[in-house]
């Protein structure tokens, strides 16, 4: 049994029209489907991914993609239906580079559903040989283009951060280095992500929603708080005045397995191991249990609008290792130390807790609190598993310092920061 169908993305600039005919032929024989693994990758191939839910993909980036790229390279998404419908395009075409245009919402979109689409195609372990990825600065969250791209990550926004990304692809494919960042799953879901967790971030994340419900009838103003500046506004006129009265108390009992390791701000953030008791059952070690404002785990140092969040993401050296925080902080002591939090320098081995490993378990002891990943929310839980499901490469424009570029393994193009 095999069929065909043709998908039409339409986007509109003033009053002319771009249509973005994209056409996906499928051929699927029933019995099949599992017999064959998905395509070869070649890294040499890049698709083009832009998700029109995103901030910071305007018209002009959509018309620069057009132009920089041919058609049956470019993919414009407006819904999860269209978006799985590309995934599977990109891996039965086997491209080895997607350049994902959008926040770390849009990027675990991305890789979730080539994962699943790989899965389909018969691929054991999705995450091995999986393509890479270039991760464009153009949502609300950009906490994995922060780290892949350094500080100088804005200079990779709009049409001339995408026309800079192709340019050096087209240029330099083979030559480039890659950067592995872990990544993370909640439970059992499809779903991967870079960030995920509980408490604070999640409450802030529930008042910025219903922020930006609150002013759907005035499009200026939800232009304007649908941005970094929409979760100040949240957090200030929200979230703070709601811990302040204790409305949103959270007690956790959070464990991990064997190999995690607590960092102690005491000895200067020494990565010290923590070994099972003989009173602890199974396999499993509980970190803490007790009171907690915030419970999160992060692949990068950085969370939304370059908070350094988890400081620790990337210190180990095993690419499957992240930062887990736990914070036991009240608004007295989160105002003060603000910019502390924010930057990433803040420390206190009361206050704030960081563990590094790679399977962490979160129960609430006390009723149910929202959970999100990537800036999403997953709905109240009572209890939710955070793990490691492999690690996802980004091509590495930024590369070692220069007095130490000859440490690299592979050639490391030169491009103009």
């Amino acid at each position: 049994v095999s069929f065909a169908w043709t998908w039409q993305v339409q986007h509109r600039i003033g009053v002319r029209s771009i249509d973005y005919e994209i056409q996906y032929r499928k051929k699927r024989c029933r019995h099949q489907v599992s017999r064959f693994a998905a395509p070869r990758l070649d890294e040499s191939k890049t698709a083009v991914l832009l998700s029109l839910n995103a901030r910071g993909v305007s018209k002009k980036v959509v018309k620069m993609a057009s132009e920089c790229v041919a058609t049956e390279d470019l993919y414009v998404t407006g819904s999860l239906e269209e978006a799985s419908v590309a995934a599977r395009e990109i891996v039965n075409k086997g491209y080895g580079t997607v350049i994902s245009g959008g926040g770390d919402g849009t990027l675990s979109l991305a890789v979730s559903q080539i994962c699943s689409a790989r899965a389909a195609a018969g691929e054991e372990i999705p995450l091995r040989n999986f393509p890479r990825f270039v991760a464009l600065p153009l949502g609300t969250g950009n906490a994995v283009a922060r780290y892949v791209f350094g500080p100088r990550y804005r200079s990779w926004r709009g049409t001339k951060g995408l026309k800079r990304a192709i340019s050096a692809l087209q240029q330099n494919s083979m030559h480039l280095t890659d950067l592995r960042v872990p990544v993370l799953r909640v439970d059992n879901s499809p779903d991967l992500c870079f960030i995920a967790g509980c408490g604070f971030d999640s409450f802030i994340l529930d008042d910025y929603q219903k922020l930006r419900r609150s002013v759907s009838a005035f499009p200026g103003l939800r232009s304007v708080l649908s941005s970094v500046f929409g979760y100040f506004v949240a957090t200030a006129t929200s979230t703070l005045p709601q811990y302040a009265l204790g409305n949103r108390q959270m007690y956790v009992k959070v464990s991990a397995r064997s190999g995690v390791a607590y960092v102690d701000p005491r000895r200067g953030d020494a990565a010290l191991p923590i070994v099972k008791s003989d009173k602890e059952e199974n396999n499993f070690i509980v970190l803490y249990q007790g009171k907690a404002t915030i419970v999160a785990v992060g692949a990068t140092p950085f969370y939304g609008g370059g908070m350094r969040l988890f400081p620790f993401a990337r210190a180990a050296a095993s690419v499957d290792s992240v930062n887990l925080r736990i914070a036991r902080m009240s608004p007295l002591i989160f105002v003060p130390n603000a910019f502390g939090i924010f930057t990433g320098s803040y420390r206190s081995p009361e206050a704030a807790l960081d563990f590094i490993g790679d399977e962490f378990f979160v129960e609430f002891t006390e009723g149910t609190h929202p959970v999100q990943h990537s800036g999403d929310p997953l709905g109240n839980r009572y209890a939710f598993r955070l793990s490691v499901a492999g690690h996802v490469r980004f091509v590495d424009f930024l590369g070692l310092p220069s007095a130490i570029s000859h440490l690299s393994s592979t050639a490391t193009a030169t491009v103009d920061n």
